[in-house]
């Protein structure tokens, strides 16, 4: 999926805009996460985190899934601990 390889890429409002338009693709749209997940700009990561979450809990706020998912990625984490 071309638009996961976007990840990571521009500021809020592209992040957002994105996350959202892979949001709305629903559940197919993990596996392409897959990829961004592991890879080594932790920007990607963090935003593949951060849509995942989206997709997740829709409630949750980008500003709050980003934030988390940045901290998970700078401890080591996968995001998938207890799961």
């Amino acid at each position: 999926m071309v638009l996961a390889t976007q990840l990571g890429r521009g500021g809020h409002e592209t992040q957002l805009s994105l996350s959202r338009a892979l949001v709305a693709l629903g559940e197919p749209m993990v596996a392409a996460l897959l990829p961004a997940r592991t890879a080594a700009d932790p920007a990607v990561r963090a935003h593949a985190l951060a849509t995942e979450r989206l997709l997740r809990d829709p409630e949750t706020g980008f500003g709050f899934a980003i934030e988390e998912a940045k901290r998970v990625v700078a401890l080591g984490g996968s995001g998938q601990e207890g799961h």
